[in-house]
């Protein structure tokens, strides 16, 4: 288990990293540079964002009861998968209170004082975003305006990563094609998810890197310790 998780979370942290090798930054001049790409990530990082995570939450809690339909009772799956994704999401926002770093939009539109930016009205901010907005930037801009909050750590990444080690843990020691593709499948959403968050100027590499980690250590726990735990419980049990 903790060989799995660990090879997972590595093939993720591998993407900030090499957006630290190569001195990656996120520049106003860069909003919509690549507009297919651009319009496609900021298609797919709603999946992580208000209400549409909600969806994704039921399709992939969904998608692990049935792999695992043989293996593990449908409520321990449910619960963990829940568990999983309302605990991630507390730790993000007692860190984004505590550290209340500047989005990346927010320094280079706002350079002078961002810090001023985060004590205006939530209104008056998307306003003052919005004024940087083109037609052909229009819809990546209004993302911007939608997500004001602090830049540290990454919620959309926290989201990602852990549903990725939820379907990897679950599936540990499963075969079969639906597996293998299940498993693929993970991997590059959660990998374009973070790609995502670089590209549309939500978040620095650090962000992402620290993120990855916070949901490791979260779903080692997770799968190590409270999941065999639970297995005892008669309510948690397979049955049938």
């Amino acid at each position: 288990m903790l060989r799995k998780l660990s090879l997972f979370t590595l093939v993720m942290l591998f993407i900030p990293m090499v957006a630290w090798l190569n001195n990656w930054q996120w520049l106003l001049n860069t909003n919509l540079q690549y507009p297919d790409l651009d319009r496609g990530l900021l298609l797919l990082t709603e999946a992580g964002s208000k209400p549409y995570a909600l969806i994704t939450c039921v399709v992939f809690m969904l998608w692990i009861m049935w792999l695992t339909r043989h293996r593990y009772s449908w409520l321990l799956v449910g619960f963990i998968c829940a568990s999983t994704i309302i605990g991630t999401q507390v730790i993000k926002e007692g860190a984004k209170l505590t550290f209340k770093e500047p989005r990346p939009f927010v320094t280079q539109m706002f350079s002078t004082n961002p810090e001023q930016f985060y004590m205006l009205s939530k209104e008056v901010q998307k306003n003052e975003v919005m004024k940087f907005a083109t037609e052909d930037t229009m819809s990546i801009v209004s993302h911007q305006a939608d997500e004001l909050g602090y830049s540290f750590p990454s919620g959309h990444t926290i989201f990602a990563v852990s549903w990725l080690l939820l379907f990897s843990g679950f599936l540990l020691g499963l075969s079969g094609q639906a597996v293998f593709f299940s498993q693929v499948f993970a991997i590059f959403w959660t990998g374009l998810m973070l790609i995502s968050r670089l590209r549309l100027g939500m978040h620095y590499p650090i962000d992402l890197f620290v993120s990855t980690l916070i949901a490791w250590v979260f779903n080692l726990v997770i799968f190590i310790y409270i999941v065999p735990y639970l297995e005892t419980w008669s309510l948690f049990k397979k049955r049938g």
